[in-house]
This record gives C-alpha cells, structure tokens and sequence, in this order.
C-alpha cells in the first residue's frame, strides 16, 4: 500500500490538479526537440578525438547538474566510420576516476578492443588505430571499468558507434544522420528535488521512473513523411523495454545488434535488453504524428495515476513523438529491400564444443562463481563455433565481447531462419541457445569478457573472462 506524508500528499494533489487543467495538446507542445548528438566521421584518416570530462546539463529539464561526458557534452558524439578503414581514436580521461572504455560489438583483437584490461587513469590518454572489418552495425562504447561501470555509464560516458558497407550505403534506406536516421540512447534515471542524478552502488538492479533519450525527457521531433529509421540502444543499466507504437502501426524491423535480417520483418513490439541495439523503420507517408512508447499506451488518468505511484513505472513512458512534415502522400512508398547476410550459415556449422552456463542474478553469479581476474572461464580458437546454452533465474540481458553470435532458440523454441541476425547480446528469459563464432585473438593480458549486460550484475562480478587464440 503506498503511504504519503501530508507534504506528499498535497504536493501530489497540487500536481495531478494542475494536469487535469491542462489540455493534451498543451501538454504535447510543451515537448522539448530531440537534442541529436553530434556527428564524428572517420575520413581519410582524421582522428576521432575523445575527451572525458565533467559539464554541466539540465537533466531534469529545469536544474543544470554536473554530469559526464565527452567533449564538453553530456553523452559522447555519434562515430561512423565504413568497414574496410582504419579508425585513429584517441581518449583522454579529465574525470576524477580511473576509467575504461569498452565499444560493444566491436570485432577487434582484445589488445585493441581495450575494455576492463586498458585502465585510463586521471590525465592519461590512449590512442589506438582500430581496422573496421565487420558488416554494418550499430555498435556503442560505454565504461567498463570493473565494479564501477554501471555508475560511470549512469553518469554519462555512453556514445553510438555506426559502422557502414557498401551493401547499406547503396541501399534505399533512410540515411540523412539526425533527419530520417535517428540514433536513440535510452536510459532510466532518478532524480532529487534539485535534479541530481540518484544512484546507489552494489545492488543487483536498478530502475529508474524517468525515462530519457539522448538525454530528454519525452522529446518530439520533426521528421519528413515517408520512412523513417530509428537506431534504438538500450543503455540503461538493468531495465528492459517493450517497445512500441502509441497507434498500434506495426514497425519494420531491419536490424540488430551486429547486421541487417534477411528482410524487413513488420513487428508490433521490440524487447530490448540492456546494451542491446535494433533498427526500426517507421511509415510516415500518411496520418499524423506517432510516439514511440515503452509498455502499452496510456490513458490520461493513467498519467495523473503515475504521480502518486511508488513502484517502478515510469512517470512518463513516451520516448519520442515524431511529427512528420510535408503533404500526406496518396502513395505509400513500400520498402521490400532485402539484405545479404550470412547469419543464417551458421545453422549448418561445425559445433567444437558446447557450453552451458546457469546465472544466478539473485547473486550475480555465473555456473555458482564469481568474476575472479586470475581465473580463465573459456578457452576457445579463432575460427570455431560453439554452441552456447543460457539459462538464468530471473529474466537478465547476456552479452559477449570480441566474437558474434546467432540465436538458434529461445525457450527452446527454434528461431526462424527469417529472423536470423549477427548479435552480442540477447535477453533471456529463461533458456536461450546461441550459437558463436570466434574471430578475433585475445590474451591473457588482454582478454574478452562475457556475462551480463545489467551493469550492476556486472559489476557484482556476474562476469567471465574468455581468451580466443
């Protein structure tokens, strides 16, 4: 039963007062524009300058806080860069703390992957030339400093990562970056009165009742009729999302984490793990503005409802409302392209072994142990498959590092061959069974690591170290 102090209670009563005396329409036009963030190009061998550092940002929309980021903003600049070039990166860490940074799904070698083994300490700096060999993605890179990531990530060193070819940059799909190609970051916060950021260490879980994108809460954005893709990450710490459309129109679904599917699959809902990332397309040639929105969609009473609640829903579950502009087409554009992908090779593949692991999210423990830095969890070859068999307590996100994967099933149902794509991370629910391949080397100084993608599990040592030669 939810107990309110009388300040509570009239504070609440004030505020569900004032909304019942405010049209929707107002409510809506009050919408802050989603703020893109900044675009970075890796061309002809120009370096990707990375600080890190402390600013100042409205994160609540009302109270300037200090958060982190890169570059004097909060959150860190979008990179893209073609497969096939060389990307010439350098970081530099101006935070108070001792950092590593981690880009999830990269295929590199451990040595230049960086991740947990490549500690930057406070003024150091570290410029790797990375070479690009992989389809394209969405990757992003994040903190994963051990037993710190999920407070650094919290506090803002999150970034996309988009890697192109040639197959999808001669493709029909949207491609203007922030105009019908929109990177979307999701986090869930909370806040105190005076729009700090709150967080509490060591625990297995955390959720927040804010839900924010590229750092605002419940933005709109103007967009042109016709198709629209939204590059979606989750990059909250422990949250899933179900997402969806507040009118119900199905989405096109283009992509996960690591490459396109065979061919656009339509979807009515997408569940999104924590540090998993999807594409979407949107048809906007006809009818009027549509949200994006995490759950089902909800009434005004259900609005004023969420004031005075105290479990974890959140206060407002709109992601974005995009507003298309321009005259309502009388022909609706289709989109039938098809992707090649060899994903779905791997069914026929060779198995060199089979592995199962058991996650105990209560305790943060993979098969009953705990991350131990001195200890190796799997040896494997570079070039080999193995089969990977997931189960886990409790609903938790499971990604690797250096290798991909395809998901043969879940809950031991077999996924379709139409809806096979390269991935690192997944949500299991109960059992999921991968299959991954290994490509690129690491070593013990610099290994991989593979365990849960909820950062606080994580952090909790709900990790493995994996060495690939």
């Amino acid at each position: 039963m939810l107990r309110l102090s009388r300040r509570q209670l009239l504070k609440t009563t004030a505020i569900s007062t004032a909304l019942a005396a405010t049209p929707q329409s107002v409510l809506a036009a009050s919408r802050e524009k989603l703020t893109i963030p900044p675009l970075m190009e890796a061309k002809r061998g120009r370096p990707i300058i990375l600080n890190m550092e402390e600013t100042g940002y409205k994160l609540d929309g009302s109270h300037s806080v200090s958060v982190w980021g890169f570059n004097g903003n909060y959150l860190g600049p979008t990179i893209r860069i073609k497969s096939g070039s060389f990307a010439k990166l350098n970081y530099h860490n101006n935070l108070p703390q001792s950092i590593a940074l981690s880009i999830q799904g990269l295929q590199a070698s451990g040595e230049l992957f960086g991740g947990a083994a490549k500690v930057l300490k406070k003024g150091e700096s570290w410029a790797p030339i990375i070479p690009i060999d992989q389809p394209a993605s969405t990757c992003w890179y994040r903190s994963a400093t051990l037993a710190n990531s999920a407070y650094q990530t919290y506090r803002g060193i999150v970034g996309m990562w988009l890697i192109e070819d040639d197959q999808s940059l001669k493709s029909q799909l949207p491609h203007k970056y922030g105009v019908d190609d929109i990177p979307l970051i999701l986090q869930d916060m909370e806040f105190n009165g005076d729009g700090l950021q709150l967080f509490k260490q060591n625990q297995p879980h955390f959720v927040g009742t804010r839900l924010l994108v590229n750092g605002q809460e419940a933005p709109y954005l103007d967009v042109p009729r016709g198709w629209v893709r939204l590059r979606l990450l989750n990059a909250s710490l422990a949250r899933a999302y179900d997402l969806r459309l507040d009118n119900e129109q199905d989405m096109l679904l283009i992509a996960r984490d690591l490459g396109f599917l065979p061919q656009g699959k339509a979807i009515n809902s997408l569940i999104l793990a924590p540090g998993e990332r999807a594409e979407v397309l949107v048809n906007l040639s006809e009818g009027q503005g549509v949200s994006l929105i995490s759950g089902v969609k909800r009434g005004f009473f259900d609005k004023i409802k969420n004031v005075f609640s105290s479990n974890n829903d959140f206060a407002d579950n709109t992601v974005l409302e995009l507003r298309p502009l321009g005259e309502i087409s009388a022909f609706s554009k289709k989109m039938n392209e098809s992707f090649n992908t060899d994903a779905s090779a791997m069914l026929a593949s060779k198995i060199t072994q089979e592995r199962t692991f058991e996650l105990d999210v209560t305790n943060g423990l993979i098969n009953k142990q705990r991350f131990d830095p001195r200890r190796v969890d799997v040896s494997a070859k570079v070039g080999t498959v193995e089969r990977w068999i997931i189960n886990s307590s409790l609903p938790v996100g499971f990604t690797i590092q250096g290798a991909k994967f395809v998901i043969e099933s879940q809950d031991d149902v077999n996924v379709d061959v139409s809806e096979l794509a390269w991935k690192d991370t997944v949500w299991v629910k109960k059992k999921v069974q991968i299959l991954v391949k290994f490509e690129q080397p690491s070593s013990n100084t610099h290994p991989f690591l593979f365990g849960s993608s909820n950062l606080m599990l994580a952090d909790m040592g709900c990790l493995g170290i994996m060495l690939v030669q």
